[in-house]
């Protein structure tokens, strides 16, 4: 008799995602508006069956594998951002990545929906995933029964607020402008959304002598520069 302590789950597809590494991933779902990914289903998953009026929600939950974030040791307490990572809260009084069972959940907005051969993608927008994330399920977003605006909040009661203004260096402008046109997205609006929170850990302000930040963004190389209260855009380059 199955005493139902252990579960077995399979993917049923992956996110290819504009965000290649964990550094700079939003923290939270849409936060950064124009961060795009795209979930492609697994064939046996690529039926219309499974997602008859699924074009009719707006919004999903695209429940998933924090896979870059497992670990044998588990975790009972983890320093949440919004605290500045100095004080520490319980893991489940929390939505950290470092959890008993591996499992996040994000509201994303379903932008489209297309077949490519044996495999149906779909177009997701303000998203928090880092790509090749395995995804376990897929849920309609229902507003009266998932919003409930009198609900109490700790520590993240309402939205961040912008830190910086991002300013580019003219060379990383004309980058940015030349890739935006290449990928058909606007990458300028992107990556002002996604630096103007400062996506930096929450102890690099303060511990961190460092100026000079990289990321990866879809197949490019990210770099800015943060001097005092001014954070600049030194370069987007192609990886080679």
């Amino acid at each position: 008799m199955n005493d139902f302590s252990t579960f077995e789950f399979s993917t049923i597809g992956h996110i290819h995602s504009c965000f290649k590494q964990k550094f700079t991933i939003p923290r939270q779902p849409g936060l950064v508006p124009e961060a795009r990914a795209k979930l492609v289903l697994l064939t046996e998953y690529s039926q219309d069956e499974t997602l008859r009026g699924i074009e009719n929600f707006s919004h999903l939950w695209i429940l998933f594998v924090f896979h870059q974030s497992i670990r044998k040791n588990k975790k009972t307490t983890v320093r949440p951002p919004r605290l500045g990572g100095k004080e520490k809260r319980g893991v489940f009084a929390t939505r950290s990545n470092f959890r008993p069972n591996p499992i996040g959940q994000s509201v994303v907005l379903l932008e489209d929906i297309e077949r490519v051969g044996k495999h149906i993608i779909l177009h997701l927008k303000g998203i928090d995933f880092l790509d090749q994330t395995p995804v376990l399920d897929i849920k309609p977003y229902i507003p009266y029964a998932d919003s409930i605006p009198q609900a109490k909040a700790d520590f993240a009661s309402t939205a961040p607020q912008p830190i910086y203004s991002v300013e580019y260096m003219p060379m990383a402008q004309a980058q940015i402008s030349a890739a935006s046109q290449a990928l058909g997205q606007n990458l300028l609006l992107l990556i002002d959304q996604l630096l103007s929170y400062d996506a930096r850990p929450a102890f690099y302000a303060e511990t961190v002598e460092k100026s000079i930040f990289y990321t990866q963004l879809y197949d490019y190389d990210l770099s800015w520069q943060i001097d005092g209260g001014k954070l600049t855009v030194l370069s987007f380059s192609i990886r080679l």
